[in-house]
């Protein structure tokens, strides 16, 4: 999935506040498009060299796309934790315009490089091709929850942005977590307000995501990494 047109990263620039009429703008002219190619992966060094040293690049630019996957999980909390009231609809839009390519780019590494890399060194292991498996499965889950959540970023943004010019916003699709009980939450009056379901909706999917895909982080950098920084002592290939 990609945005156009293209802006700064979020997470490698600091947000810039929109007013009013700079997100109308931006709801107008970005929406989402689905696209089947993947960024392509940073180039490693080209061939020639000791295994050991092409293994350490390998492990530094994976713990460098763990990075980038980190930042985006805190992009992405903050947008939650934002909800439903301060959203800043111009910075949401640049973090939705990044979710998929970032998650393609690491995951395209992953597969091509990593995975191949490990499974050669450590071929007598039964137990890491049932790991790679179940990574590879959780990259196929995380790509299709990224897609969605996208989208569904950019819904927000036009929400806000009408309620903000004050238009009647459209009817969109329900969130997939639609079925969440709304929070009440105490107003001036002592009364309890209902919050926005749609916004608790996106909360919990926001949630969701990034925080499952910080604890797929947390288990190559406990996993992978290490194997990689061995790689060559544990090679038992010909």
């Amino acid at each position: 999935m990609t945005f156009q047109p293209a802006s700064l990263s979020p997470v490698e620039a600091a947000p810039q506040p929109a007013t009013g009429a700079e997100a109308g703008a931006a709801v107008i002219v970005l929406r989402p498009v689905r696209s089947d190619a993947s960024p392509p992966t940073p180039p490693l060094a080209a061939g020639g060299g000791s295994p050991e040293l092409r293994d350490a690049e390998v492990a530094g630019e994976l713990l460098r796309q763990l990075e980038v996957q980190r930042r985006l999980c805190a992009a992405l909390e903050a947008i939650a934790d934002a909800l439903p009231d301060n959203l800043d609809t111009q910075h949401t839009l640049h973090v939705a315009r990044l979710i998929g390519p970032t998650i393609r780019r690491a995951h395209a590494f992953e597969e091509k490089t990593v995975f191949p890399l490990l499974e050669a060194h450590f071929a007598t292991r039964p137990e890491l091709s049932a790991t790679l498996e179940r990574l590879h499965f959780e990259h196929w889950e995380d790509e299709s929850f990224a897609e969605e959540l996208a989208e569904k970023l950019v819904d927000a943004v036009m929400r806000v942005a009408s309620r903000r010019r004050g238009e009647r916003p459209k009817a969109g699709p329900a969130v997939r977590f639609a079925a969440i009980e709304p929070a009440h939450a105490p107003g001036a009056d002592g009364r309890h307000a209902q919050a926005d379901p749609q916004a608790e909706a996106l909360g919990y999917m926001l949630r969701g995501f990034f925080e499952g895909l910080r604890r797929h982080i947390a288990f190559e950098e406990e996993h992978l990494v290490p194997l990689l920084a061995t790689a060559g002592q544990g090679r038992v290939t010909p």
